[in-house]
């Protein structure tokens, strides 16, 4: 009789945690699981308007330093267009704080990256986002275990541009045989966004189907 309580008891702690991770095809035969989301945190394919206008800002001031003239119809099509090469976006859109999955299958003939070539690559794609009106710029770099990921690696930058502090964060990985990047982006217009997103990185899993 204690055992059927005790495993009955159990049965009821564990049940509210099966049902909370959502999973989301990103892809046929590749899926994402996410743990729970707080309002108002959404999970879509699609970008928010918001979140379409605030690249398309940033891409406007990159056309502007190079002394390009570009519509505002032409930056919010490129923005959506750059986007849209996400499999999956999650954000806030009262903050503008978000999230970004994408993937890219390796080719047929290359070998599975080891966790160097992951690190670097991670190295890289930190460098490849830092703008040039960044100041203050502190990073660091470090390994993550990711569920369903062979490796990856966690990068994180603070920063400063026109004055107002930012937090840029993700994770690069692989599972075979996708290459994978989580990029998040943290205004710090809401104290809470951050351990939204910190919870995202390091909880998240990838499940690729034989």
């Amino acid at each position: 009789m204690k055992k059927f309580i005790f495993f009955g008891l159990m049965f009821l702690f564990l049940l509210p945690l099966s049902t909370m991770a959502e999973v989301y095809e990103a892809r046929p035969g590749l899926k994402v699981v996410l743990p729970p989301l707080p309002e108002p945190w959404i999970v879509s394919r699609e970008a928010s308007p918001a979140l379409v206008a605030h690249l398309a800002e940033h891409l406007k001031e990159d056309a502007e330093k190079q002394g390009r003239t570009v519509t505002e119809e032409q930056v919010l099509s490129a923005a959506r267009q750059r986007l849209a090469s996400n499999e999956l976006m999650i954000f806030n859109e009262k903050s503008e704080a978000h999230l970004l999955i994408s993937f890219s299958p390796i080719g047929e003939k290359e070998k599975d990256p080891n966790a160097k070539s992951v690190a670097i690559s991670a190295q890289y794609a930190a460098e490849g986002v830092t703008d040039e009106g960044w100041t203050d710029v502190q990073d660091r770099h470090e390994p993550i275990a990711i569920k369903g990921a062979m490796h990856a690696q966690w990068f994180e930058i603070n920063y400063k541009e026109d004055g107002a502090s930012h937090l840029f964060m993700g994770v690069v990985g692989y599972a075979r045989p996708y290459w994978f990047w989580l990029y998040a982006n943290d205004h710090l217009k809401d104290p809470g966004d951050r351990a939204v997103l910190e919870n995202i990185l390091r909880n998240i899993e990838i499940r690729v189907e034989p």
